[in-house]
Formats: structure tokens, C-alpha cells, sequence
């Protein structure tokens, strides 16, 4: 039912538009109907070649980033990760190798030691992390040792050089 009263309202217009156009030729003068038609396809026309323009621009654009930009940038947030992770093991694992959490005395781990000291009554609960704050301390001693600057360093105020006149006399 919709489709037949779509065909016949486009009946309608295009008849209208062939009585338009036979006025218009009678007259020798344009009617308002067919310019309003007319303009309306031109602006059309423009907005479509508008839209193509925008659409090709910014076909280019995320093209450039997703094949040039991207690869780049990541590659280069990649090697500011891998150095920051070399980095931070450097600084933390320096010190690890003579902490005295990590030796070990006749074959068995401290750990186990504290543990059977504590059991037969020797040793007390709070050892393990007594020497877990002693370690902490040798690590980040040299680090609370370094000096930090206080003041702020205060800019140069620029340095106006006199120039040196001469008088020319003249005759």
C-alpha cells in the first residue's frame, strides 16, 4: 500500500514539473519551481564534491598515521620502556649480590634457619624483617646521602654594553 502511494505521488511531482517547464517556455521567463529544482541540485552537487574532498583528505591523513606515525611511535615508546626496565634492574640489582638475605649457611636457606630458631624458642619473630630493613637501608643509604639543591638558581640579568660616541665636526 506504501509503494503505491509513493508511485503516485512521484507521478504527481514529475507532472508537475512537465506543466512547469511547458509555462516556462510559453513565457520566456523561469519559474519559480524549476529554480528552486535547479538550485537546489547545484548546492546539492556541492555538498557531494565537498564530502568526497573530505573523505579522500582524511583517507590520506590515517593513512600517514597508521602506516608511518604508529610503527614509529611505538618503536620509540618501546626502546624509552626497555631502557627505563634496564634502567631500574641496574639500580636495584646491584646491591642484591652481598645482601645477607640471599646467602646461604650449610646448605640451607636463612629462611629455614629463622624458622627452626624460632621453634625450638631461640629466635624471635621480628629477626627476618629486622634484617629485611637493614638490607632495605644499604640499598637506598647511597641514595639519601646525595645532596639536593636548595636554591633555585637565579637567572643573569643581561648585561647593556655602552657604546663609545664620536663627534664629527664639520666644516
Amino acid at each position: 500500500m506504501i509503494t503505491f502511494f509513493i508511485f503516485i505521488l512521484s507521478a504527481l511531482v514529475i507532472a508537475t514539473m512537465l506543466v512547469a517547464k511547458r509555462i516556462e517556455e510559453k513565457r520566456k521567463k523561469g519559474i519559480f519551481l524549476l529554480k528552486v529544482i535547479s538550485r537546489g541540485n547545484e548546492r546539492a552537487i556541492d555538498l557531494h564534491r565537498g564530502a568526497l574532498h573530505h573523505y579522500s583528505k582524511s583517507k590520506e591523513k590515517i593513512d600517514f598515521l597508521i602506516k608511518k606515525q604508529l610503527p614509529l611511535r611505538t618503536k620509540s615508546l618501546w626502546n624509552k620502556f626497555q631502557s627505563f626496565v634496564k634502567y631500574s634492574v641496574k639500580i636495584y640489582m646491584r646491591d642484591m649480590r652481598n645482601s645477607r638475605l640471599l646467602k646461604r649457611g650449610d646448605g640451607i636457606s636463612e629462611f629455614f634457619k629463622n624458622i627452626s630458631e624460632i621453634e625450638k624458642g631461640g629466635g624471635a619473630i621480628n629477626e627476618v624483617y629486622e634484617e629485611m630493613k637493614i638490607a632495605v637501608a644499604e640499598v637506598f643509604e647511597p641514595i639519601a646521602q646525595t645532596p639536593v639543591k636548595s636554591k633555585i638558581p637565579r637567572k643573569r640579568m643581561p648585561v647593556i654594553k655602552k657604546k663609545k660616541l664620536t663627534v664629527i665636526e664639520s666644516d
